[in-house]
């Protein structure tokens, strides 16, 4: 079993982590969802950035 720490949060922040979870979820499960998500909005808006900044560099789909 892995180990675990113990983290600090206010109550508003635990009742919001409670509310996101479902009934199977504990607090672990529920910042591992949060973690994902904000990797995948983090690639998202890097893609987003890289296709902005580098649009000459790609070809419209409809074009070919």
């Amino acid at each position: 079993m892995a180990s675990s720490t113990p983290i600090q949060v206010k109550a508003q922040t635990r009742d919001a982590l409670r509310e996101m979870g479902s009934m199977e979820d504990d607090y672990n499960s529920v910042i591992e969802k949060l973690i994902i998500e904000h990797n995948r909005n983090s690639f998202l808006e890097n893609s987003r950035k890289i296709v902005t900044d580098r649009k000459e560099e790609f070809i419209n789909v409809d074009e070919i």
